[in-house]
C-alpha cells in the first residue's frame, strides 16, 4: 500500500495537534484525558487515509464524531475532530462517485440534526451544518475540475497524435516527390554514361584487338542500361501520382536555380513584392542539390505569400567557395502556420540528405527567416 501523501500527513499531523492542545488547555472539562487524546489521534490518523480510502477516513471521522456526543464516554468533541470530518467529506466527494459523495453528505446532515434534537447547542450544530454543505461542494467543485483537466489532457493528447500524423504524411509526401526529382536527375546521369561507354565500345571495336577491354566496357554499358531500368521500375511507379501541389507536371523538367528569377516573378504576380539577389560566382552544381536549393526558395516564398500578409520578401543566393547558402525573408506579421509547418518538414528533409544546415524563426527585424546553408565544394 502507498505510503501518505505529503499533504494528508499534514492534515492529520495540524488536527491531531490542534485537539491535544485544546484537550490541554482545558476545552473539555468532561472528558477523560486518555480516552480523549486516544479518540483524537484516532480521528487524526484517519485523515492518512483520505486519499487512498477516502470512505474509510470518512467513516472512522463519523463515528468518533459520533461517540464523543455520548454522555459519560469520556471523549468530549473538539473543533480538531468536526474540522477532520469536513476534510474527510470533501475528500470523499471529490474522489468517489456522485451518489457516494451525496449519501456522505446526507449521512453528516442527519447526524447533525439529530444532535441538533438532543443536544443544547443548536447554534453549534447549525454551524457544523453549513461546513457540511461547503465540504460537500468544495469536494464536487474540486472533482469537476479535475474531471475537466483530464478531458482537456485527453484532447491535448489527440491534438498531439494527430499533429504528429499530419507531420509524418508530410514527411512522406515530400520524400516521394525528392524520390520522383533524383530519379529523373540519377536516370539521366546513367543514361548518359552508358551512352558514352557505349560509344568507346564501338570505337574499340573497329579498332580491333582489345577484346578484354571491350568486354569490360560492354558489361559497364549493360549495368548501366540495367540501373537505369530498375529505377523505372522501382521509383518511376510514383509517376502515376497527381500533379505536384504547385501545379508542376510529374513528367516536367526539374526546375534549377537559374530558373528561380521566374519562380520570383510568379510570386510577385500573385501579390507578394519579390526582392532576388544573387552573390558571388554562380556555377554548375550537382542536380539534386540545385532542385534541392531551389524547392527551398520555392517553399520560403510560398509560406510566405500564405501567411505574412502585407509584405514584401528578399531572396538571397549566395555562392561561396565551398557552400551555397539560400535565404528567404519577409517582413510580414505572423510567421508560418500549421500548414507552412509541413513545408519546412519537407526543407528539413532536403536540407539533411546533403548535410546542410537549415535555420528558420523570426527575423530581427519582424516577419519570418529561413536560411539554409548546403556543402556545394567546387
Amino acid at each position: 500500500m502507498r505510503a501518505p501523501t505529503r499533504l494528508d500527513a499534514a492534515f492529520a499531523g495540524a488536527l491531531g495537534a490542534g485537539g491535544l492542545a485544546e484537550l490541554a488547555l482545558g476545552a473539555l472539562p468532561d472528558s477523560n484525558p486518555p480516552v480523549a487524546a486516544g479518540a483524537i489521534a484516532v480521528a487524526a490518523g484517519a485523515l492518512l487515509l483520505r486519499t487512498r480510502l477516502p470512505l474509510v477516513a470518512f467513516g472512522v471521522a463519523l463515528l468518533v464524531l459520533a461517540a464523543s456526543e455520548f454522555p459519560g464516554d469520556g471523549v468530549g468533541l473538539t473543533a480538531s475532530m468536526a474540522l477532520g470530518l469536513l476534510v474527510a467529506l470533501s475528500s470523499v466527494a471529490q474522489r468517489c462517485a456522485p451518489a457516494v459523495g451525496a449519501a456522505a453528505a446526507t449521512g453528516t446532515f442527519a447526524l447533525f440534526g439529530a444532535l441538533s434534537l438532543l443536544g443544547d447547542r443548536p447554534w453549534d450544530v447549525m454551524a457544523m451544518l453549513l461546513g457540511t454543505g461547503s465540504a460537500w461542494g468544495i469536494g464536487r467543485l474540486v472533482r469537476r475540475e479535475q474531471d475537466r483537466s483530464a478531458e482537456l489532457a485527453a484532447v491535448a493528447a489527440q491534438l498531439a497524435l494527430e499533429r504528429e500524423a499530419r507531420a509524418d504524411e508530410a514527411v512522406r509526401v515530400e520524400r516521394g516527390r525528392i524520390a520522383r526529382e533524383l530519379h529523373d536527375a540519377v536516370a539521366h546521369i546513367v543514361s548518359v554514361m552508358t551512352l558514352q561507354v557505349g560509344g568507346v565500345r564501338r570505337l574499340l571495336d573497329a579498332g580491333g584487338g582489345r577484346e578484354r577491354e571491350t568486354a569490360m566496357l560492354r558489361g559497364v554499358e549493360d549495368l548501366g542500361r540495367e540501373a537505369v531500368a530498375e529505377l523505372h521500375r522501382v521509383v518511376g511507379v510514383l509517376r502515376a501520382l497527381a500533379a505536384e501541389p504547385d501545379g508542376e507536371s510529374g513528367l516536367a523538367p526539374p526546375p534549377r536555380l537559374e530558373h528561380v528569377g521566374q519562380l520570383a516573378e510568379r510570386i510577385r504576380s500573385a501579390g507578394l513584392p519579390v526582392d532576388l539577389r544573387v552573390e558571388g560566382e554562380p556555377r554548375p552544381l550537382p542536380g539534386g542539390l540545385d532542385l534541392a536549393a531551389y524547392r527551398i526558395v520555392q517553399e520560403g516564398l510560398t509560406n510566405a505569400l500564405k501567411h505574412a500578409g502585407p509584405a514584401r520578401a528578399r531572396v538571397v543566393v549566395r555562392y561561396d567557395p565551398a557552400e551555397l547558402t539560400v535565404s528567404v525573408v519577409d517582413d510580414g506579421a505572423g510567421g508560418p502556420g500549421e500548414p507552412a509547418g509541413h513545408g519546412l518538414a519537407g526543407m528539413r528533409e532536403r536540407v539533411g540528405m546533403y548535410g546542410g544546415e537549415l535555420e528558420t524563426g523570426a527575423a530581427p527585424g519582424g516577419g519570418w527567416a529561413v536560411r539554409a546553408r548546403l556543402p556545394a565544394p567546387p
